[in-house]
């Protein structure tokens, strides 16, 4: 593997991901319960609800970057089941697109917390975990540059596509193993079940490192991307978690 040295993190090039059946699996890691991960306890709490608009919760995550923003990143988006957890993704997506490439801020509008609507172009990654159980989800969404000294880009890629049957304890399996292979990966889904098993896949499988003792951690860049399906004259839009290896565990 190579050491992760340039921003923002690259897309990779589109290929044809296998589909990950909802075939039964085989694995012995134990469920860590991880509510409250040993982040930095500042910053932001998003609550997001499944009748959100991705757009409007990801101006409360672009604004924690703003100069003047009284809590800025880290910011924990929080969601319960499938719509809410496409929402957040959603969310994360397009704050992803607007700090990277619109660095006067998106909506001209500071809010409360900097009426100046400025904030500093930022590339922003999210590491996902579980709260109470694996229905209810958690996204650290963080500058990449706190996780930039530990993180490795690798010479190989894994590329799965999750969709809305696919057992997310099995797609795990498949991520956590690429992950110890040394191997970036992408989890590609279309739709609020396909998006919630791969965000829940990676969670998962983050639990499987970390109960194996690999000693590997993994952390996303969310975005969207278009696809066409054979027989199709039009794009759709599907979500593509793009996952990096972190040495050790995220702290």
């Amino acid at each position: 593997c190579l050491p992760l040295q340039l921003l923002p993190l690259q897309p990779l090039p589109p290929t044809r991901p296998p589909l990950l059946s909802r075939a039964p699996v085989s694995l012995s890691g134990r469920f860590f319960n991880m509510a409250e991960p040993s982040h930095n306890q500042d910053g932001r709490r998003v609550f997001v609800k499944g009748d959100d608009t991705a757009n409007f919760t990801s101006r409360k995550i672009t604004m924690a970057t703003r100069p003047d923003s009284k809590k800025g990143l880290p910011v924990r988006v929080f969601a319960k089941r499938a719509a809410a957890v496409n929402v957040a993704v959603k969310a994360i997506a397009i704050a992803t697109s607007k700090l990277a490439e619109d660095p006067d801020g998106s909506d001209g509008s500071g809010g409360d917390d900097n009426p100046s609507g400025h904030h500093v172009q930022t590339h922003i990654i999210a590491v996902p975990s579980f709260r109470d159980n694996r229905n209810e989800v958690s996204l650290y969404v963080e500058d990449v540059e706190k996780v930039k000294p530990n993180a490795i880009l690798c010479t190989e890629l894994s590329e799965f596509t999750v969709g809305s049957k696919t057992d997310p304890k099995t797609a795990a399996g498949a991520i956590a193993s690429s992950a110890r292979e040394r191997k970036s990966i992408t989890v590609q889904s279309i739709g609020a079940e396909a998006v919630f098993n791969a965000v829940r896949s990676v969670a998962i499988a983050r639990e499987y490192l970390r109960d194996k003792d690999d000693k590997i951690d993994l952390f996303f860049k969310v975005e969207f991307t278009k696809v066409r399906f054979e027989g199709r004259d039009e794009d759709t839009t599907a979500v593509k978690l793009t996952c990096y290896l972190y040495e050790g565990g995220i702290p």
